[in-house]
């Protein structure tokens, strides 16, 4: 039985390999006479392929331990790829590496990568091969080696992605799994890779202003040429951060790993095969069978929050659809129920806006600013859906529309102050001062002197050479 499963884990990773490796020449079980042991080395798979004219040698090494693998056979692994003369070696263990096997191959001469592939059951929710979606474009995708794709657990995305045998935790514990997100594109939209990097890379570098960023461009897809890796190397984070892009018709799908960096090159590879194998396609959705269900329930239900919750749902399948009218309907009716929400309001407005419906948002937006009206994460959210939706001289007359419309300095001080920021994001920079020395005059008139905003505006002015 234990031989039969040794069998099944060598195929099952030379299988991988075949997939990964496309344009190369894979053999299974071979014999290499080593060029200072004078004997024939076994070599478990064996990668030959020409890139840019030089010949690329990999050895795979398949370890069915029911131990995690040590420091010496990560030695006896490197002396072997030196003695027939390949490029890179691939380890690959069902139960992991000891640290000082992870060290031992990260920091040696020779260029070793350590994996991990067991065949622990897999957990409900999980699964090897997925179609995450977000509104009508989805990706089909296939677990790297060893992982697996979780549907439901999740951060603020699409779906994860770790090692098998693991849960979402515990490989968040490690620092070392992937979240998978969309951007989508306006048909008439030049928005590209670079464009969504540097707006990325603009909000890691107010985390950590010296952070470093490498790129890789050599990744194929056959269902589009333009695809990047961004490697950051981040000061705050434990890990390294390795995302993926890949623009594709109507949107941008992008898988973000977190990697320890002894691991990054086994890492690397899975980013480099997710992007190289998914495949993009459209969602035609029909759901007007659970709209009906849905509805019934609400009719007996009592609670206003979940009556909220239950209409904002049928309004976004209504959205994917395409049924826009009787979406902002159901989305209505949610904030009538819950007048409130915070997150429901910041859909509603997002919504009307990227259907040009602009009253709507501006209403929306004047609902959402009154309920705390000194909060500074108001204006700040309003002033992020504007933008995303290119909406940014509609958000400029609502801010000086609501400062004339509150008799409160404070208020008054918050909108002129994002009115400000509003301007400098634009590149409007005189507007910006001159919103910004109005917006201190209000604080002034309305907050202690040792109140945090006073320092916040001078160093923004200092900062842009007002």
């Amino acid at each position: 039985m234990e031989t039969m499963a040794w069998k099944k884990y060598e195929k099952e990773i030379f299988k991988y390999f075949s997939e990964t490796f496309p344009d190369t020449t894979i053999k299974y079980n071979q014999k290499i006479i080593g060029k200072f042991s004078k004997v024939k080395r076994q070599i478990d798979i064996l990668i030959e392929g020409t890139i840019a004219g030089y010949l690329i040698r990999i050895i795979v090494d398949c370890k069915y331990f029911s131990r995690k693998v040590d420091v010496k056979e990560v030695e006896s692994f490197s002396s072997m790829i030196e003695d027939v003369g390949a490029n890179q070696g691939i380890l690959i263990t069902r139960k992991g590496f000891t640290t000082a096997a992870a060290n031992r191959a990260y920091y040696g001469p020779r260029k070793v990568e350590l994996d991990i592939l067991n065949f622990d059951v897999i957990k409900n929710y999980q699964g090897l091969e997925a179609f995450p979606y977000s509104g009508n474009h989805c990706v089909f995708l296939s677990a790297p080696l060893g992982w697996v794709i979780d549907i439901k657990n999740k951060i603020n995305s699409i779906a994860s992605l770790y090692q098998r045998g693991l849960t979402l935790e515990q490989a968040q514990n490690k620092w070392e799994w992937m979240y998978l997100d969309f951007w989508h594109l306006d048909k008439n939209q030049t928005f590209t890779i670079d464009d969504l990097i540097k707006a990325q890379n603009d909000g890691i570098k107010q985390i950590d202003p010296k952070a470093i960023f490498e790129y890789k461009t050599d990744i194929k897809n056959k269902y589009s040429a333009d695809i990047k890796i961004r490697i950051a190397t981040i000061k705050s984070y434990p890990a390294i951060e390795v995302t993926g892009f890949i623009k594709f018709e109507e949107f941008i799908f992008f898988a973000v790993m977190f990697t320890p960096k002894e691991f990054l090159d086994r890492n690397l590879r899975k980013v480099c095969f997710l992007l190289s194998s998914c495949i993009p396609s459209d969602i035609e959705f029909d759901n007007s069978q659970v709209i009906e269900q849905l509805l019934h329930e609400i009719d007996i239900t009592e609670s206003f929050e979940d009556k909220s919750n239950k209409y904002h749902q049928v309004g976004i399948w209504y959205a994917q659809m395409h049924d826009y009218d009787n979406a902002l309907i159901n989305f209505k009716k949610s904030l009538e129920f819950f007048p409130k929400h915070f997150t429901y309001l910041k859909y509603i407005i997002d919504f009307t806006l990227s259907h040009d419906n602009d009253s709507e948002a501006i209403h929306y937006s004047s609902e959402l600013l009154s309920f705390e009206p000194k909060n500074p994460s108001i204006p700040y959210c309003l002033i992020k859906i504007f933008l995303d939706n290119k909406k940014e001289n509609l958000l400029v007359k609502f801010f000086k529309d609501s400062i004339k419309q509150y008799e409160d300095l404070e208020i008054k001080g918050n909108i002129q102050f994002h009115l400000g920021h509003l301007y400098l994001s634009i590149d409007q920079n005189k507007n910006a001062f001159e919103n910004f020395l109005l917006a201190r005059d209000y604080f002034k008139r309305s907050l202690p002197r040792n109140h945090y905003i006073f320092k916040t505006i001078k160093n923004i002015l200092t900062e842009h050479g007002a």
